[in-house]
């Protein structure tokens, strides 16, 4: 069993990882024009098209008023469409627009956080990737 002092360590270590990725997954949203909350809406929506608004909320964990704002800016720029559900004419469906889906290759495709840790990871060799992934998963599922 790890003393605190290691657990310290590691976690020093995943807070230091996490907050280098997201100074660079800030910078690559902004580059696109968009917020990072709304690079993780369109992500999402591309998992999950046809989602409603409330699904989104409860998925993400964000306030309601704030998923709110970040759609309506979305489509502002037409990035995402509402449908109205054929099952539910109370429900709206949200679905990436041809603009939206776009965006998110870009991000995928200029990402500099995606870049940066690849660049990082070519160090190791796959066995090793592989190896980092599973204590992940383990630390993750023992949390």
């Amino acid at each position: 069993m790890a003393d605190l002092q290691k657990s310290i360590e590691v976690y020093n270590s995943f807070f230091s990882v996490a907050k280098q990725l997201k100074r660079l997954t800030y910078q690559s949203a902004t580059d696109l024009g968009i917020t990072v909350h709304q690079l993780i809406i369109l992500n999402t929506l591309r998992i999950n098209p046809g989602i409603s608004q409330k699904e989104l909320t409860e998925k993400l964990f964000f306030n309601k008023s704030r998923v709110s704002l970040h759609i309506d800016t979305l489509v502002d720029k037409d990035l995402v469409k509402r449908e109205v559900s054929e099952i539910d004419r109370r429900e709206t469906k949200l679905y990436l627009t041809t603009n939206g889906e776009e965006i998110y290759q870009r991000y995928r495709e200029e990402s500099s956080s995606y870049k940066a840790l690849g660049i990082s990871l070519n160090q190791f060799t796959e066995e090793e990737i592989d190896m980092l992934l599973q204590m992940h998963s383990r630390i993750v599922n023992k949390l």
